[in-house]
């Protein structure tokens, strides 16, 4: 095939999904991360994580740490040894491990952009129960937590936190992206956004420190220097694998909600690496190209989740037995839940 028909295909791609998504949904979703990652004081949800903590208390600050993330699932690793190493339960640090990738809020905020706000729906409910209960079942099956010391860095009670200037600012900055992203009047949209700027501006002015201010905007440029590289990078490769992948083999092998539909991506999605996000438009590309939408809802829930490089460090964190029953139930559940998509909501 010509080479500048490629060329033009992956440019093209990177106009429709990142050029016309920009705007209003990954600049308002790379500030949220960042305010995310800077405000909320993460090391005050850290010690409900320990290995002695109520189950109802640790599961989901785990989840809620998890989404303050917006990490691949190979950059985890490092999060996941750490909060290990400081006495962190197995089941929560596997919460917290599947969590980070599978439902990150730019994650999920450019899933529903791109793809359907059903999709963003149905990924980050099955991901945050998949999560739970992978992580249950592991902690249940080993006793990796008894070789593990509670180092008391996790029994220290969190302080409050000042939730009122946090509910202002994510107000703000999530009105901004859902007028951005589901009005379509642009003489009504601008206006509503240039307003809320402005509120965000005042917020942060009042109520934030310079020094918080300055965390946020380099917490927020952090993540965009890191990922709209490698978002632009996928974005070209799925532009020119749709033109150069034959037209009837998604089709053929993965139009049908059947048991093999489901099956191939899922295996795609766990032992493929991609980084964080770029899924989105690869899934995005699998749907124009023919895939039902259960299989491809089974791949959005496996491929940010797991990949094997991945795989390969986390036996060498928690062993053989337990990174095995992890992949299974990974396999089980993410083909379990694109079959029963695809046949009562989407069949």
């Amino acid at each position: 095939m010509d080479f500048s028909v490629l060329l033009i295909a992956g440019l093209a791609a990177i106009y429709d999904y990142v050029l016309a998504h920009t705007l209003f949904c990954l600049v308002p979703a790379f500030f949220i991360a960042g305010a995310m990652a800077a405000l909320i004081p993460k090391d005050k949800l850290l010690p409900y994580l320990g290995k002695n903590s109520p189950k109802h208390v640790a599961y989901p600050i785990a989840v809620v740490t998890g989404l303050l993330l917006a990490v691949c699932s190979c950059t985890v690793l490092p999060l996941f040894a750490g909060i290990r190493k400081g006495g962190a339960g197995i089941g929560p640090a596997i919460a917290f491990l599947y969590t980070a990738p599978a439902t990150n809020i730019i994650a999920i905020l450019y899933t529903g952009n791109l793809i359907g706000w059903d999709f963003a729906l149905a990924r980050i409910v099955l991901s945050i129960a998949f999560a739970v209960i992978i992580g249950y079942i592991i902690s249940k099956i080993t006793d990796y937590d008894e070789n593990i010391k509670d180092t008391g860095a996790f029994k220290k009670p969190a302080d409050g936190v000042d939730s009122k200037r946090l509910f202002l600012l994510f107000g703000a900055l999530l009105g901004i992206l859902l007028v951005g992203t589901r009005i379509s009047e642009n003489s009504i949209k601008y206006p509503i956004v240039a307003g809320l700027i402005l509120l965000t501006w005042w917020i942060s002015s009042r109520y934030f420190t310079k020094e918080e201010t300055r965390n946020w905007m380099e917490e927020t440029w952090g993540f965009a220097k890191t990922i709209a590289p490698l978002l632009i990078i996928g974005v070209f490769a799925s532009g020119i694998i749709r033109v150069a992948m034959p037209p009837d083999l998604i089709p053929t092998y993965t139009g049908q909600n059947s048991l093999l539909a489901v099956v191939i991506p899922v295996i795609f999605g766990i032992f493929v690496y991609f980084p964080t996000l770029v899924e989105v438009p690869m899934a995005r590309m699998f749907l124009d190209l023919g895939m039902a939408k259960g299989p491809l809802l089974a791949y959005m829930l496996a491929d940010p989740v797991i990949s094997l490089p991945s795989i390969l460090v986390v036996r060498k964190i928690m062993g053989n037995k337990e990174t095995a029953v992890y992949v299974l139930l990974i396999f089980v559940f993410t083909v379990m839940a694109g079959l029963l998509a695809g046949r009562f909501i989407w069949g």
